[in-house]
């Protein structure tokens, strides 16, 4: 299958429109059935963050998380270090919408970028011993997305079939998420679930160890197709017109394709991580 070039896709779309006018997710036109403006949420606070994938942040963070469309249907997202899907930068074009729901083809972060470190020693003591590095690149992705909205939930359905890359052959990877929020007095309480599905071409780029990596001691490893599970528990309390208290929580649990995998079985040699994804965070935001 051909592939296609991020930034082939970017110059398309700055091409397409020079001026981007701000948004929700949230329709705000409700006579022309427009979804076209934004918002930009930029905050400060503390993190602590372990995972398979990287060593423990315990510490000041910044988080970003914004949306930006055009009158035209294109938009530009943002979400980083943020308590959200954390999804990093995506660009799409929102081609229809309804009432209740709003139908994008935009790109995705199907897997996020990796590193692994291990051990080579040389079993007969001539040589110094080493370390292997092995690093992967993030994987962004072009798939068709629904978002719905009703009164105080939320639910997503994405599909991303093509990958933005030639680093392996396209997979696939998909998602769902569920929200609802409570409002208790002056706290609005926003809890989402959500499920991950990536398929066997992704997990095996990133989990089946390297030729390098197996010289290493590594065993050889084929991972198959796996959904990881997510729920987050977000509360805010408004400040000012324009300012956020915020603190929440989320776990991930990996799929077995993951944390079976030698590769992250390795990173326990060097620092304490999780085979869940555990995050917790509080923050002072500010909404543009």
């Amino acid at each position: 299958m051909k592939k296609f070039s991020i930034t082939a896709l970017c110059t398309s779309l700055a091409l397409l429109s020079t001026g981007l006018t701000a948004t929700a997710f949230a329709k705000e036109n409700t006579e022309d059935d427009s979804y076209s403006g934004g918002f930009l949420k930029v905050g400060v606070g503390y993190k602590y963050d372990q995972n398979p994938f990287e060593s423990e942040q315990n510490g000041f963070a910044i988080f970003v998380n914004g949306r930006y469309q055009t009158d035209i249907g294109l938009f530009i997202e943002a979400a980083f270090g943020a308590n959200e899907r954390q999804e990093g930068l995506n660009i799409g074009y929102n081609f229809y919408n309804t009432d209740s729901w709003n139908f994008d083809i935009t790109t995705v972060k199907a897997f996020g970028e990796t590193e692994v470190k291990a051990l080579l020693v040389d079993p007969e003591g001539i040589l110094p011993n080493s370390f292997v590095v092995d690093k992967r690149d993030a994987s962004q992705m072009l798939g068709l997305r629904a978002t719905g909205t009703f009164d105080k939930s939320s639910v997503q359905f994405l599909v991303a079939p093509l990958l933005l890359g030639d680093d392996y052959d396209d997979g696939i990877y998909a998602s769902l998420w569920a929200g609802h929020s409570w409002q208790i007095k002056n706290w609005e309480v926003y809890a989402t679930a959500g499920l991950e599905y990536r398929s066997e071409n992704i997990l095996d780029h990133y989990f089946e160890p390297s030729e390098a990596l197996q010289n290493t001691g590594l065993a050889p490893y084929d991972a198959s197709a796996g959904i990881d599970a997510t729920l987050q528990v977000i509360a805010s309390y408004p400040m000012s017109e324009n300012m956020l208290f915020e603190a929440y929580a989320r776990y991930t649990q990996y799929s077995s394709s993951i944390t079976e995998s030698p590769i992250i079985q390795i990173t326990s040699q060097f620092d304490d991580r999780s085979e869940a994804k555990k995050e917790l965070g509080i923050l002072f935001s500010y909404v543009f």
